[in-house]
């Protein structure tokens, strides 16, 4: 490969050296203006100057009022990311069209990094998004055996699955591999070939050192760089020992005094990266400001090819950001790495110091000093922020190998904002009692029952795990105490705040007891479809009601009408807080831990498992598990006709709690091995059938269940064992479900007596 790299004029961005040129970006101009109007507002009607330099740069600002916060199409794909440090979460959307252009971008680089490399195994080791979501497919394309780790197992799971694999790829992120090095014995046992790294950057000689680790040479390591936004946006060439934009992208790099927003001024050689995309539809990506800084942004050639290309990504910048996070971490690592081989870093900011943890099985204790001196003296916005007092010192402290430090989860490589050792102690201390108290205790651990009578001639056995036993009347209550009790623990609540949550039922209802309990104000947004019974149970529980008469014009669903209205309630209320049941990992965490291993110690092996969806948490963390321990049992999702969650059109349905206008952040297909759509009728079938048959009042969603069971009853063989989760109570559906009245308005005279011969 001929490299040859022109000295350009640092912050000139893409050359528009001909017509044609100016004209493409006009059509890119009409092609957003179609997608998004707002932005011919931008530009203005007349006398438009195409050139990319006079077009107007897309903002933070600018997404977050007319693109961030808006409730997608349901069809479409939707990614979300917290994006700040605020903790604010962003929708990005993808059309089919998008999607195929990010996978295939990444297809054709991944095949070019792997050419001749004999690869045959690939293992994605990453966490959630959408570089997680499509490198199954990716793999499948390029003809590779693939599997993949979710990030939140501890790290000896991480190795075990890599040792059970035996993978020639690695697929991971930087923060991962430092964890999966610093626990095995010897890396190179692993036997891995090639490592493509996603996420977080890696500094050329943290590269170098896992190189050695694994016994690959430095070019085997491919250090990838992209965004949620726009896709792969570069990666790192060790021949050139810079980084290549990818295909369809056209980027700049600019001063902080271009992009405004009070921005503090840049070192010399550096620039904000700004990007356009020339294949993605659903996102204004004309010039898309990353706020990602680099250095040295050059055009080089490449066997006679013109191609932009920088040196390194230095940190992030951005008037959200606290002070601490306008340091380079990768410079801190860098300095590091200088001096030690082994090593892993970790970047705090406790009482206005920075602290930069090092654990290290080489380091000796006279490297410390050193490392401390050189990073004061090579990264001058320590040293301004020191002399301006925005930070009191620095600090290197050398950690003990057994010693845990900050972060707490394998995928963790960031800036940590730490509390005060005995303020943290005492928030422990004050949250352990309240939220293992009272009526709080008494929640999970719920009964397995098997249904006797219901499923007799069936040839199969069906044991009910009796969520509705939860003192808050659904399985709901396990999600919602967990995620109350995680912000609990890390500072985001206390007595006082006033939570926020949409739910038209069992969340709401568990939620509301929580917050009672606790001594916290709970708002829950519901729409015209909550029972009265619900509504009920709310108000008596001291939960105040917010509710959305209509559903929103573009979709015609409750959902995204309700998540519009939760938004606006918490830039109206200060402090208020969201758990986002949809998003919240905390969601599918909690039967993780709980629910199905409960099921697995009573019954040993499950060969069937039926699980209604809507947030899709209690599915993912109940099949995560089955996965993660190698169990043999088969995932079955029961959806709502009507629901999108699955694909297809949306339609009314009568029951809230099953089902959704929206595809949940938290739906994960890969874990899921037989889909079943249930009719309403079929749910009110299923719920008199167990009233009658087994003495059991549960709600909808525990009808529609029964009902997959009985639609898939001929593909159970004999002597198998299936587990139904019984979600919740059928006291919430006396008015409607139990109703001969409602029945007969809603499905005819006939079906009030149907459920007689619902299993013959």
């Amino acid at each position: 490969m001929k490299v040859f790299i022109r000295e350009a004029a640092f912050r000139q961005p893409v050359r528009e050296a001909s017509k044609g040129m100016a004209e493409q970006w006009r059509d890119k101009v009409n092609e957003v203006i179609r997608y998004f109007p707002w932005y011919k507002d931008l530009i203005g009607n007349e006398h438009v100057n195409y050139s990319l330099e006079h077009l107007p740069l897309m903002t933070s600002d600018l997404l977050d009022t007319h693109y961030y916060n808006n409730e997608p199409d349901a069809s479409l794909a939707v990614y979300r990311t917290s994006g700040t440090s605020t903790g604010r979460r962003k929708s990005i959307v993808y059309s089919e069209e998008d999607e195929q252009h990010y996978i295939d971008i990444k297809t054709s680089l991944f095949e070019k990094l792997l050419q001749g490399s004999g690869c045959a195994r690939a293992l994605a080791d990453m966490g959630t998004g959408h570089a997680a979501n499509t490198a199954l497919a990716i793999f499948a394309r390029l003809g590779l055996v693939n599997s993949s780790i979710p990030f939140e197992l501890p790290v000896e799971q991480h190795i075990e699955r890599i040792q059970a694999f035996q993978p020639d790829l690695l697929y991971t992120m930087p923060s991962i591999l430092d964890h999966i090095v610093y626990a095995a014995e010897d890396p190179r046992a692993f036997g891995i070939r090639k490592i493509i790294l996603v996420g977080e950057i890696a500094t050329r000689e943290w590269q170098q050192n896992m190189a050695r680790l694994f016994g690959l040479r430095p070019q085997d390591i491919t250090d990838t760089y992209g965004s949620i936004e726009i896709g792969t946006i570069a990666y790192y060439s060790h021949e050139l020992g810079r980084y290549l934009l990818a295909e369809g992208i056209v980027a700049e790099a600019v001063g902080t005094e271009i992009v405004g927003e009070g921005l503090d001024p840049l070192g010399n050689g550096e620039g904000i990266l700004v990007l356009t995309s020339t294949v993605r539809k659903l996102l204004p990506a004309l010039r898309f400001v990353t706020y990602d800084v680099v250095r040295d942004f050059r055009t080089v050639q490449v066997d006679g090819v013109e191609r932009q290309s920088f040196q390194s990504i230095v940190k992030r910048v951005g008037r959200e950001l606290k002070h601490g996070e306008k340091i380079s971490i990768y410079d801190i690592e860098q300095v590091v790495y200088r001096h030690l081989q082994q090593a892993r870093v970790r970047v705090g900011v406790s009482h206005n110091a920075l602290s930069v943890y090092i654990q290290s099985r080489s380091a000796a204790p006279s490297c410390i000093p050193v490392i401390r001196e050189e990073i004061r003296a090579c990264i001058p916005e320590i040293g301004l922020m020191i002399a301006n007092h925005l930070l009191d010192d620095i600090e290197v402290i050398l950690t003990e190998e057994d010693e845990e430090l900050i972060g707490g989860q394998v995928k963790n490589k960031k800036l940590y904002y730490r509390k005060d050792q005995t303020e943290q102690q005492t928030v422990e201390q004050r949250a352990e009692p309240q939220l293992n108290s009272g009526i709080l205790s008494a929640i999970g651990h719920t009964p397995l029952l098997k249904l006797d009578n219901l499923f007799a001639a069936s040839g199969f056995s069906v044991y009910a795990k009796l969520e509705l036993m939860n003192p808050g009347g659904s399985a709901k209550d396990r999600p919602a105490l967990r995620m109350i009790r995680e912000a609990w623990k890390e500072g985001l609540i206390g007595p006082g705040t006033v939570i926020i949550e949409s739910s038209s039922g069992n969340m709401a209802i568990s939620l509301a007891m929580i917050c009672k309990q606790l001594g916290m104000t709970f708002i829950s947004v519901v729409d015209a479809r909550t029972t009265g019974m619900n509504l009920q149970l709310l108000k008596t529980l001291g939960a105040d009601i917010d509710f959305i008469d209509r559903p929103d014009p573009e979709t015609g669903e409750f959902l995204p009408a309700r998540l519009k209205r939760v938004q606006q309630l918490l830039a109206e209320i200060p402090g208020s807080y969201w758990p986002n049941q949809y998003a919240n990992p905390n969601n599918y965490l909690s039967h993780y831990d709980t629910t199905m291993p409960e099921i697995v110690t009573e019954l040993g092996q499950v060969d069937y498992l039926f699980c209604s969806v809507s947030t899709c948490g209690t599915i993912n963390g109940l099949a995560e598990y089955v996965k993660d321990n190698g169990l043999r049992t088969r995932i079955v999702a029961v959806d709502a006709e009507g629901s999108v969650i699955f694909g297809g059109h949306p339609k009314k349905r009568l029951f809230p709690g099953l089902g959704a206008g929206i595809v949940p952040p938290l739906c994960r297909l890969d874990l899921i091995d037989r889909i079943v759509h249930v009719a309403d009728a079929d749910m009110v079938k299923g719920c008199r059938a167990l009233a009658r048959r087994e003495s059991i009042l549960a709600g909808a969603s525990s009808g529609a269940v029964l009902a997959a069971i009985r639609q898939l009853k001929e593909e159970i063989p004999p002597g198998a064992v299936c587990t139904a989760i019984l979600h919740d109570k059928g006291e919430r559906y006396l008015d409607t479900v139990y109703s001969d009245t409602w029945v007969q308005s809603q499905f005819g005279v006939e079906l009030s007596v149907a459920d007689e011969e619902f299993l013959p």
